[in-house]
C-alpha cells in the first residue's frame, strides 16, 4: 500500500477517464478540511466529509443510477485535480494562494483533457474562493459548446445550487419550517433567499467553526448550540447567507433560524 505523495501522483497520471460515453455531465468539487480519519487509503469521495460531499453522497445513495450520467472530479489542495474514486490517505493541507498558483498549470491541463475526453453537455463547478486561482483561465480550455455553471455566494447558497443541479430542483424545506411558510412567512432575509435543511445549516456552522474564528461567540441574550459550542445567531445567519451582521437585526436572524428548524436558547 503506497502513501508516498509522488507515488500517488504517478498513479493518477496513468489514469484515463472512463470510456462510458453516456456520461453527459461533469461535476468539479473542491476538497474540504473535514475528512474521515480512517487509516489506509479511501476513495476521495469517501474521505471528504464537508457539506458539499454530504449532499453529493446523499444524492448518490438515493439515486445511484445517476452516477452513470456524470463524472465527478475533486480539486484537492494536496493532490490537485483527481477523480472521485482516486484512493488517498488522510492528510491536513489547506488551499493557500501560493498553493493554488502551484497547482494552476497542471489543473488547467488536466481539466482540459477531461472536458475534451467525451461530449459533455454540462459542467458544474462548486469550489471555495481560495480554489479559484487554481482553475483561473478554465474558460479558454473548455469546449465552446459546454454549458458551464459555477456556484457562487455563501456556502449555503452554493449548497442550494449544487442540490438543484443534482436533483433538478431546490432542496425541500424542513417540515416545521414549511408550516411557518404556509402561514405566510418566506425564508428570506434582506432579499436573500435561504433554501437549506436544518442539517445543512448545522454543517455550515461546523465547517465555519473549523476556521477558529472567535466572532461566533459574539452573542448577548440568545445563542445556538453547535456541537459543544454556543454561537451567535447573527454569526450563523452571516455564514449561511453572506450578509454582513450589520445588515440585519438579531430579531430577523432569530426568525430565520427558527423557520429553518434551528433551536434557539436564551442566556
Amino acid at each position: 500500500m503506497c502513501f508516498d505523495h509522488n507515488c500517488l501522483e504517478d498513479k493518477f497520471d496513468n489514469l484515463t477517464p472512463s470510456t462510458l460515453t453516456h456520461k453527459q455531465n461533469l461535476l468539479i468539487l473542491g476538497c474540504c478540511q473535514r475528512k474521515s480519519f480512517d487509516s489506509g487509503l479511501l476513495p476521495a469521495i469517501s474521505r471528504y466529509n464537508g457539506p458539499t460531499f454530504q449532499v453529493l453522497r446523499k444524492f448518490l445513495k438515493q439515486q445511484p443510477q445517476n452516477l452513470n450520467f456524470f463524472s465527478i472530479y475533486i480539486l484537492s489542495a494536496e493532490f490537485g485535480l483527481i477523480p472521485q474514486d482516486f484512493l488517498i490517505p488522510y492528510y491536513d493541507r489547506r488551499m493557500t494562494p501560493s498553493r493554488a498558483m502551484e497547482l494552476q498549470s497542471n489543473t488547467i491541463e488536466k481539466l482540459g483533457e477531461i472536458a475534451n475526453s467525451r461530449p459533455y453537455k454540462e459542467v458544474f463547478i462548486c469550489i471555495g474562493q481560495s480554489y479559484y486561482r487554481a482553475i483561473q483561465g478554465y474558460e479558454k480550455i473548455l469546449p465552446a459548446n459546454l454549458n458551464v455553471q459555477v456556484a457562487s455566494g455563501s456556502l449555503g447558497r452554493k449548497l442550494g445550487e449544487l442540490h438543484e443541479w443534482l436533483y433538478g430542483k431546490p432542496p425541500q424545506l424542513p417540515q416545521s419550517s414549511q408550516k411557518k411558510i404556509d402561514l405566510g412567512k418566506n425564508l428570506t432575509i434582506k432579499g436573500i433567499e435561504v433554501v437549506l435543511t436544518t442539517q445543512q445549516v448545522l454543517d455550515i456552522a461546523y465547517q465555519s467553526l473549523e476556521k477558529n474564528n472567535q466572532e461566533f461567540a459574539n452573542f448577548q441574550s440568545w445563542y445556538v448550540v453547535v456541537g459543544n459550542r454556543r454561537v451567535a445567531p447573527k454569526w450563523l445567519v452571516n455564514q449561511i447567507t453572506g450578509l454582513p451582521v450589520s445588515n440585519f437585526t438579531t430579531k430577523e436572524a432569530l426568525r430565520l433560524l427558527v423557520q429553518l428548524g434551528i433551536e434557539i436558547h436564551r442566556v
